[in-house]
């Protein structure tokens, strides 16, 4: 009997482990099919938009994957002040050429347009192999000279993803179905581009914990490949044809002021969303070396404080993509200014009282006015810019956004990891551009004037 009663409990806890495990696997299946019958629905599925939805969905997740694997070998496995030097060579040696080579993106890919489900294939097969070799040169101990042959290598994951966006950004009118905007369109990449991130990073961290950071970087290697099959897999029509090559041509360049854009609504908007990449920039390399030479904020570890920053971004997304979704394409210039002033208070706070609660109120709130802003951006060029220059445009806005965030990371990377120092250099950043949108809205609103 004593052994029969000692087998009972065992039998019982396996059973009730059991249960649970079927108990999730029906969650996570009944949400999956859920998953694919939102992206199908609207006719996403007859237009193409559906496939072009979850190729972009294993793009972003390879992208986290990989951005995992090489933050624990690059930044985090090395003392501060190495990896502050290691993150601003980064950005120097990779984005003075890309400087050079961004605006010669989209006339290429302007004259490529036959290929776009090949470029976007080519663009996520090329991020796998460099990751892999990335990741391989950075497990050894290494010189000077072979760290810096590894920024080239790095710098064609930057081209690699800046040609993605553009050529994703031309095709997304190639698959638009009758019934949906372009804003609504983009709603549903960035909502993927938000969620597939973060569970292909909450993956990447169990592989690299458990098997190093070479095995994540074969694990991101992989998701590319399935994007690339399913890019591949696109309709035709995302290609273009010969009337489409007869028609379209390269739009004139406007000046600094206007950064590239000829249209002076569609420069107001880009300033404003520029303003807010550039904060993106800032508080990710600067609060990065803020966690840790204060050892975490709030009292909480590095690594803790890091995952409920993580957090705060993919809520701040999330929120940023609903809202943006149901913003009024005519208002984004007055729009603008209630973001850059929302999240400027926000920065005020965390200079006036910097802790965990107001440095996790920057994370969404910043986050989120960034995408609708990025929204805003994208409605603004699809009404005002006429579909033969649309992708040339997309291509210069893409730029100047990735531009802004990475002197924004340059700035963090400079200033000294004291708090109130970074979050009052941003505060008085957000208010220049706060009043930059006053201004244009103040000469706009009297005349009317709609250029």
């Amino acid at each position: 009997m004593a052994g029969e009663d000692d087998h009972r409990p065992r039998r019982s806890s396996a059973a009730v482990v059991g249960h649970g495990l079927a108990t999730t696997g029906r969650g996570i299946g009944r949400g999956w099919r859920r998953v694919l019958v939102w992206n199908r629905s609207a006719g996403a599925a007859e237009s193409g938009l559906a496939r072009l939805v979850e190729a972009h969905a294993l793009q972003s997740a390879g992208d986290a994957v990989i951005t995992v694997a090489l933050a624990g070998s690059l930044f985090f496995s090395v003392p501060t002040g190495q990896a502050r030097t290691r993150v601003a060579l980064y950005l120097l040696v990779t984005m003075a050429p890309f400087a050079v080579l961004a605006p010669v993106l989209g006339p290429l890919l302007d004259r490529f347009r036959h290929g776009r489900r090949f470029a976007i294939a080519a663009t996520m097969l090329a991020r796998a192999t460099l990751g892999l070799v990335i990741g391989h040169a950075v497990s050894g101990r290494l010189s000077l000279t072979q760290q810096l042959a590894l920024y080239p290598a790095a710098l064609g994951v930057l081209v690699c993803i800046k040609t993605y966006s553009v050529a994703r950004s031309a095709a997304v009118p190639r698959v638009l179905p009758s019934g949906m905007t372009l804003v609504q369109a983009n709603s549903r990449l960035t909502l993927v581009g938000v969620i597939a991130p973060g569970l292909a990073a909450a993956i990447a961290i169990a592989i690299t914990k458990a098997f190093g950071h070479l095995a994540a970087l074969r694990f991101g290697a992989v998701v590319y490949l399935v994007g690339a099959v399913f890019a591949l897999r696109l309709p035709r029509r995302v290609d273009g044809g010969r009337e489409t090559t007869d028609a379209e041509e390269r739009p004139a360049l406007g000046g600094v002021w206007r950064l590239g854009q000829i249209d002076a609504e569609v420069a107001a908007v880009l300033r404003s969303a520029a303003a807010l990449r550039w904060l993106s920039g800032f508080l990710l390399f600067f609060g990065a070396f803020v966690v840790r030479a204060e050892h975490g904020i709030g009292g909480l570890a590095p690594n803790v404080s890091l995952a409920a920053l993580a957090v705060g971004l993919g809520v701040g997304n999330v929120l940023g993509t609903v809202f943006g979704a149901r913003a009024p394409a005519g208002a984004v210039p007055r729009l603008d200014v209630v973001l850059l002033g929302l999240t400027a208070i926000t920065t005020v706070l965390a200079t006036i009282d910097f802790g965990l609660v107001t440095v996790f109120a920057v994370a969404v709130v910043s986050s989120t006015t960034a995408a609708i802003a990025k929204l805003g951006l994208d409605a603004t060029i699809q009404r005002r810019i006429r579909d033969e220059v649309r992708t040339s445009t997309f291509a210069r806005s893409e730029t100047t956004l990735q531009l802004a965030w990475v002197l924004g990371g340059g700035v963090g990377i400079l200033l000294p990891t004291r708090p109130v120092l970074g979050f009052a250099v941003a505060s008085a950043f957000l208010a220049a551009a706060v009043l930059v949108a006053l201004g244009y809205v103040g000469r706009r609103r009297p005349s009317n004037a709609t250029a």
